[in-house]
């Protein structure tokens, strides 16, 4: 379907969305001296506004903090998912809350440095 809006109204409406998004969040993301408001929080990942106009994708990677106020929340492992629409998309790898290990993690296989009793 053809928008019957020319592109810069498009981009200011979206624009206006992602601030009206932005100030109705407390949930925030803290990866070492820097916080992005997190604008959607979901099991798997979550998603964060670019950080200036011209759309530059903050760089997480690694272990971040998930707060909810001054309060932290988890702190996961997260991985780059997509971007677009000045909106960037990350995915939790790995909980380190959890016991549980990584789905892709392979345990290593112990030998005994001794052997089995004599019978």
């Amino acid at each position: 379907m053809e928008s019957i809006l020319p592109g810069d109204v498009l981009s200011a409406i979206a624009k206006d969305r992602r601030k009206s998004r932005r100030a109705t969040t407390r949930h925030l993301v803290v990866a070492g001296e820097r916080q992005h408001r997190i604008l959607e929080l979901t099991d798997t990942g979550f998603v964060i506004a670019a950080d200036d106009d011209e759309g530059e994708v903050p760089h997480l990677r690694g272990f971040v903090e998930i707060m909810l106020g001054d309060e932290r929340i988890a702190r996961r492992l997260v991985v780059f998912a997509w971007a677009r629409d000045g909106l960037v998309g990350y995915e939790f790898k790995h909980d380190a809350s959890s016991r549980e290990t990584p789905a892709d993690y392979v345990a290593p296989v112990h030998t005994s440095l001794l052997g089995a009793p004599d019978d």
